[in-house]
Parts: structure tokens; C-alpha cells; sequence
């Protein structure tokens, strides 16, 4: 720790050594920086020119984000630079790009999760959460990720994420106290004076929590990209199909990820894990004696502590009647203006730091006089926001956004589009719609893509835009393929290659169940006779094979 609160811009973070063998561990990313944008050259030679300028544009900036070769923030801007110079689009529509309404909802969210660690609030409910679960880390995963799937269906993931993610920090600090579970490692931080990193098992209960998110906005009729996905197919699907093409893939995608998480990260079929939990649970015999005395340390619950509770739960309930899409909301009252995410979100932070701060008799409606004289501080303060909000995976997120944006302009959705709307065969175009769907979504988040991208995907034709649509819910791969990802990467430390580690089965598992869901339960809202074509297509592929 001294030597990271040392460390100053210029100094040597790494050990002198003369064993030039140890090339390849300590500079491997000043090599890759150099070796990537070479290595995708190529891709420049080839038509459509501006298309492919993207592509490439593209490919260098993810892969330098999941290498982690330079600082996310950093890497984010890339286009507001060679977008421009590249000649996809201009530079003032670039940087508006960055900025959008999802943008300062995670604003929102991440001011809330504040606020909660502000107030005490997460550590109050810490000790709920492990009066039911105890100490044991099976059953706190599964009960997160109900409580995850609830507001996340009724309200918003990404508001359910911030939620449940601060009050996970503090039960997982709280088995750290009591010896149960090691929270952070002890691999050598590559940036000196960062944050720890998390061990495998808190990686393994963060990535559920942002994962369930996604699962349950799926079938929700609050959640994008459901709203956008219904808008492109006006007269064609409404909610009750997506729900119904959703069903099914869910429950068993849950199971999945669960099993998946369990097995990866919690060490349910043995290994070093396993034998690290089983280790630490020895220290379990005075668990419920060392929760008492920590929670009779915290005391009753405080003024800020309630007055943040309540202020959420308004939240939430705001969220939600928003615009449901199944009963008239709030929102429907001006039908010529629309009142999105951020104004649901930032509307009450605003009160967070207003409130007791800026009203005199605030001090007082308590009954209770302040400790020392003076404006009571108010329950948000904005050097606590400077200090712990992820700025660098936010701005990362608005260069998802940007990307969808690129995309379009450089046309590069036209290509796809007009290459798919020619006769392939049902089975290839539905297989196609289903893995370009999974591409985009990874690459930006959901909603962006099936705003911009789906009414030109529509021009292709059902059998290619509806596999793309329901494809667009499988949000697991990177921290910025979902709002809720970019949550749990910023507040929780998790860095790039373990979504893409934890991501893949659930990924590509949702992809199967999805696109065949959609398939044979709604061959009608495909062109006539595609359903027989698909299957017949299917069969003569496989005999082929």
C-alpha cells in the first residue's frame, strides 16, 4: 500500500530486471498497441470503403478495451477522433452520440448506489440479507438474484443492478470481516493506487447480479429493447408474443447462468476454489455471533438511512409507471414530448443532494437537533460522487452508443441489410438474423441497436429481422453490451475478459433458445410457408454436413 500511495506519473512501476526473458510479461500491451492496428490492416483494402473504415475503427477499439492495453477512458474516445477523420461522420454528431438519455440514467443509478453507502442504508440491508441467507454464498447468490429479477422486471435492470450491488458489497465485506469468504485478491494491480480486485466468488455473485438483470427486462413490457423491438414490428407482434417467445428461454437461461456461475466461479465441481470455500466456511462457527456485534455497532436506523429508502422506493415506483406500455403512464400525458430514462433517474438524485441540505426545516422534522450547528449535510455530497463514480466504464458506454450511431452512418447497416434480403434460404437468413443480433449487442447496448439499427435490419425481411430483434436480449459479453454490465464492471471492479469468460455459455445458449423459440412459435408473423421451408432447408443442410 505504500508503494501505491507513492507511486507518482513517471516513476518506474515495475521492478529493474536484466532477465530480458521477462519481455513478454511486463510489455506485452505496448507490443499489442503497436500489433493490432496492423495485424486488422487489411480490412481497409476491401468495399464498402466507409463501411469497412468503421469496421476497422471498430475492431481496434474493442480490442484494445478487452486487452485492457490502455485506460478504459481513454480507449472510449477513439471516435470521437478517427470518426471524423475517417470520414463516417461529423465531429459535433460524434460527440452528441457519446450522450445519450441511457447515459445519464447510469448517472442516475450509479448517484443512487452512492447514496446508499452515503447513508448506511446498504449496511442496514447487508444484515436482512444475511439473517436470511447466513453465511452460506449458494444461497445468497440465488436469493440476489430474485431480488435482482424483481425490480428489474417491474422497474429497471440497471436501477435493480445499483441496488443490489451496493448492498451485496456490503454482505460480501461483512463475510470478509468474519472470515468466511476472501473478498479481494492479491494479484498485483497494473495501475498503482487502483481499487483491488475482486476474487473469483465475488465475481461470480456480481456477474449474477447484472446477468439476471438482463434475463428479466427480456420479458418485461417496461424494459427496452422490448418497446423499440414492438415499434418496428407495428401490427405484427405485441407484448403477449414477446412474452411468449421469451418464456421458455428465460426460466432455462436462469438455470443456466446459475449453473454456469456456480461452476466457473463458486467451485461447484471442485478445484482450487472449492477448496478455498470449504476452507474459509471452517470460520463460520462464530458467524452469527460476529453479525450481532457488528450490527448492534451500526445501532437503529438513522434519519439518512430512511430518508434514502424512501426516496428509492419512490424511484422505482417512478420507473415504473413511467411508460409501461399496458396502462397509461406518466409519461403519455404530453404525447408530443417524451420524458425518458434520465429524467426518471436524475429527477430524484436531485432531492438526494437537496434534501435535508437546503431547507431549514429539515434540521427539525425529526424531532431530532442537529449534532452542531449549521446546514445539516445533505444526503448525497458531491465529493463523495467525484470519488466513486466508475467515470471511465461510463464514458466507455457512451462509445457503445457512438458505435451504433457509426454504424449507420457509415452504412454498414444498409450492407447487411441489402445482403440478406437476397435469396439464401430461410434457415441461413433466420441463422444469420440470430448471430448478427448477438454481434451488435455485444458490441453496444441493446435499446441503441434496436432504435437505430432494426428499421433498416427490417427492410431485409422477417425472416432475417425477427431472429435479429429477439437476438438483440443476449447481453452478457462485455461490461458495455448492457447498462446493468457497465454497473457491476465500474462499482464492482470486473474487468472486460471475465464477462467474456462468463459470458459465452449463457450466450450462446440464449442465441439457440431464442431464435428457436421465435421460430416455431411464431412462423406466421414469418413469410408464408417459411416454417416448412426452414425446417426442409434444416434437414437437407444437415444431411449435407
Amino acid at each position: 500500500m505504500e508503494r501505491a500511495s507513492s507511486y507518482k506519473p513517471g516513476d518506474i512501476p515495475l521492478e529493474q530486471t536484466d532477465d530480458r526473458r521477462l519481455f513478454c510479461k511486463f510489455h506485452y500491451k505496448g507490443v499489442l498497441s503497436i500489433l493490432i492496428p496492423i495485424v486488422c490492416g487489411p480490412i481497409l483494402l476491401g468495399k464498402p470503403v466507409m463501411a469497412l473504415r468503421f469496421v476497422y475503427i471498430t475492431t481496434c477499439l474493442y480490442l484494445y478495451y478487452i486487452f485492457d492495453i490502455m485506460s478504459t477512458g481513454a480507449v472510449a474516445l477513439a471516435y470521437v477522433v478517427f470518426a471524423p477523420i475517417a470520414g463516417i461522420a461529423d465531429s459535433p454528431k460524434v460527440c452528441t452520440a457519446y450522450y445519450t438519455d441511457i447515459l445519464f440514467l447510469v448517472y442516475g443509478c450509479c448517484f443512487l448506489a452512492i447514496t446508499m453507502q452515503s447513508s448506511r442504508l446498504h449496511e442496514h440491508l447487508a444484515f436482512i440479507v444475511i439473517r436470511c441467507v447466513g453465511s452460506n454464498i449458494t444461497m445468497l447468490q440465488l436469493f440476489l438474484a430474485i431480488g435482482v429479477f424483481v425490480i428489474a422486471f417491474l422497474a429497471n435492470p440497471t436501477a435493480a443492478v445499483a441496488f443490489w450491488i451496493t448492498v451485496a458489497k456490503a454482505v460480501l465485506t461483512e463475510y470478509d470481516n468474519a472470515g468466511v469468504l476472501k473478498m479481494n485478491s492479491e494479484e498485483k494491480l497494473y495501475e498503482p493506487g487502483g481499487a483491488p480486485y475482486p476474487t473469483l466468488p465475488v465475481v461470480g455473485i456480481y456477474l449474477t447480479l447484472c446477468y439476471t438483470a438482463t434475463l428479466a427486462g427480456a420479458v418485461s413490457p417496461i424494459v427496452n429493447p422490448n418497446s423499440n423491438i414492438i415499434d418496428a414490428f407495428v401490427g405484427q407482434l405485441k407484448f403477449e408474443h414477446i412474452i411468449l417467445i421469451m418464456i421458455v428461454p428465460i426460466v432455462m437461461g436462469l438455470c443456466v447462468m446459475i449453473l454456469w456461475i456456480q461452476i466457473i466461479f463458486l467451485g461447484l465441481l471442485g478445484g482450487p476454489i472449492k477448496r478455498e470455500l470449504k476452507e474459509l466456511s471452517n470460520n463460520a462457527t462464530g458467524f452469527q455471533e460476529s453479525i450481532e456485534a457488528r450490527k448492534q455497532d451500526l445501532g437503529p436506523w438513522k434519519v439518512n438511512a430512511i430518508l434514502s429508502f424512501i426516496l428509492i422506493l419512490i424511484i422505482f415506483i417512478i420507473m415504473h409507471t413511467r411508460k409501461p406500455r399496458i396502462y397509461p403512464g406518466w409519461d403519455d400525458i404530453s404525447p408530443t414530448i417524451l420524458s425518458g430514462y434520465s429524467v426518471q433517474s436524475l429527477g430524484v438524485v436531485i432531492l438526494f443532494a437537496a434534501i435535508p441540505a437546503n431547507f431549514l426545516f429539515c434540521r427539525y422534522y425529526a424531532c431530532r437537533r442537529p449534532d452542531k450547528p449549521g446546514t445539516a449535510p445533505s444526503l448525497l455530497g458531491w465529493k463523495a460522487v467525484n470519488k466513486r463514480t466508475p467515470w471511465g466504464e461510463i464514458i466507455m458506454l457512451g462509445a457503445a452508443f457512438c458505435c451504433v450511431f457509426c454504424a449507420k452512418e457509415s452504412g454498414l447497416y444498409k450492407a447487411i441489410a441489402k445482403a440478406m434480403s437476397e435469396p439464401r434460404g430461410d434457415f441461413l437468413q433466420f441463422l444469420c438474423g440470430a448471430c448478427y443480433g448477438t454481434l451488435f449487442t455485444i458490441l453496444s447496448p441493446a435499446a441503441a441497436v434496436a432504435r437505430l439499427a432494426l428499421p433498416i435490419m427490417r427492410t431485409a425481411g422477417n425472416n432475417f429481422a425477427l431472429p435479429f430483434a429477439t437476438a438483440l436480449h443476449n447481453q452478457f459479453m462485455l461490461p458495455i453490451s448492457a447498462p446493468a454490465n457497465t454497473i457491476v464492471s465500474g462499482l464492482g471492479n470486473v474487468r472486460p475478459f471475465l464477462f467474456l469468460f462468463a459470458g459465452i455459455i449463457p450466450t450462446l445458449f440464449m442465441m439457440v433458445m431464442i431464435t428457436t423459440s421465435t421460430c416455431f412459435l411464431f412462423g406466421t408473423a414469418l413469410p408464408k410457408d417459411s416454417l416448412k421451408n426452414m425446417t426442409e432447408s434444416l434437414s437437407k443442410n444437415v444431411i449435407d454436413w
